[in-house]
């Protein structure tokens, strides 16, 4: 646990006010959407744009980082929107930070791909209820704690039950070194309880809970940690997995 001082009334020196063009607001200004769908797979956000399934707001409103930026969406003949994150919990706040700047936002639908911890094979759906922050990103937005509370998870088991869709319940480990996840590390957290390990679910989280944000989490099984690393379906889009997930995900959103 990073042992950190945290202070919430102490002011920002950099907003995301200062940082987005005056003319982004006056183009978002005209679509007031209360509810965002995160996705981090270009593939995913291409295939939704070729299917029609998301058309793009306006050309120049576009959100992401200093190295790339992509259009923000919108789930066609919703008031649905879609934002393309950055993978890592830097990245993907930023972009929730910069869109409740722009829109009325009040509830952010986040899924993603996770490795797998447990006996558990790819494509399953995973609802966390705790996340273990292993990341920097979550101690400037909440006071120092091993873990934290996914809030909305059982909402989204119920809505999952009632559209007939298996999930697995447990506990997730955020970390930002995709590159040091070590075996010590894996089977700690996993004797902790942890299913599965992502890199953005405890800074969502604690980043929503300070802005004022409901948000509503669910992952896919991909890769595996267990008795060494198995790519599975890491990366493919073959599988359909993140299509179906970004069907749950609208179905979630129109519920909600």
């Amino acid at each position: 646990m990073l042992d950190r001082s945290f202070v919430s009334d102490s002011p920002e020196i950099i907003t995301p006010e200062m940082s987005l063009p005056k003319s982004a607001k006056e183009l978002a200004a005209q679509f007031p959407m209360k509810i965002f769908i995160l996705i981090f797979s270009k593939l995913l956000y291409q295939e939704l744009l070729e299917r029609k399934w998301t058309e793009v707001l306006h050309p120049l409103l576009q959100i992401g980082a200093a190295s790339y930026k992509n259009p923000i969406c919108r789930v066609t003949d919703t008031e649905i929107g879609l934002a393309l994150c950055g993978v890592g919990a830097p990245t993907a706040t930023a972009v929730v930070e910069e869109l409740r700047v722009l829109f009325p936002v009040e509830n952010i639908i986040v899924f993603g791909s996770c490795g797998v911890l447990q006996e558990i094979k790819e494509g399953c759906f995973i609802v966390p209820e705790e996340a273990f922050r292993d990341e920097g990103t979550s101690f400037h937005y909440a006071p120092s704690s091993d873990w934290i509370k996914l809030s909305n998870a059982k909402t989204i088991q119920n809505l999952l039950d009632e559209m007939d869709v298996e999930w697995i319940g447990g506990k997730t480990w955020t970390t930002d070194a995709f590159y040091r996840e070590t075996e010590e590390e894996a089977d700690r957290h996993r004797n902790e309880g942890c299913i599965c390990v992502d890199m953005e679910a405890s800074a969502l989280q604690a980043v929503c809970d300070f802005r004022g944000l409901q948000m509503y989490l669910f992952l896919y099984s991909a890769d595996s940690l267990q008795g060494g690393w198995q790519r599975r379906i890491l990366g493919s889009l073959e599988t359909d997995s993140r299509i179906l997930s970004f069907q749950l995900a609208r179905k979630i959103a129109e519920r909600i």
